[in-house]
């Protein structure tokens, strides 16, 4: 928290980016920053609850939205970086998420499944740096 220039707007992102989710479905992250935009609209000023939607969209890609502020920017590359922080795991941890995950897709027949997941995987492994920000890229990237 003591990182992050806005924590409030992490925190809320945190919480509503994954609240719309269907393994079948495309839009997922559209639905989530529609549903925290919906919930927050006059709780929050018009900025902030522009970046929060901003950061759960993101999550579809693990791109840094475009912002103007560099604090925001820092802010969006913390939460990329936790939400991908399983990816930095023990063995252990991690082959329990990916199991997990796999189950979530127990629809996709396993040959679709190992091309779809190898080629998810295989976009972090082709970027400079998995993580954004050195704090994530130092303790998650040796793994």
């Amino acid at each position: 928290r003591t990182l992050l220039d806005d924590p409030e707007a992490v925190e809320a992102a945190i919480w509503f980016h994954d609240a719309i989710y269907d393994s079948r479905a495309k839009d997922n992250e559209a639905q989530s920053a529609a549903l925290a935009e919906q919930k927050l609209a006059g709780r929050t000023d018009a900025g902030r609850l522009s970046r929060v939607s901003a950061m759960i969209l993101a999550t579809a890609t693990h791109q840094l939205p475009l912002f103007d502020d560099a604090a925001a920017t820092r802010d969006a590359s913390l939460f990329l970086d936790m939400d991908l922080s399983i990816l930095g795991a023990d063995a252990v941890a991690f082959d329990a998420y990916e199991r997990a995950v796999r189950r979530e897709y127990g629809w996709v027949e396993e040959p679709m499944w190992r091309a779809g997941r190898g080629a998810v995987l295989k976009t972090f492994l082709a970027r400079p740096h998995i993580f954004h920000t050195q704090e994530f890229q130092q303790r998650f990237e040796p793994q």
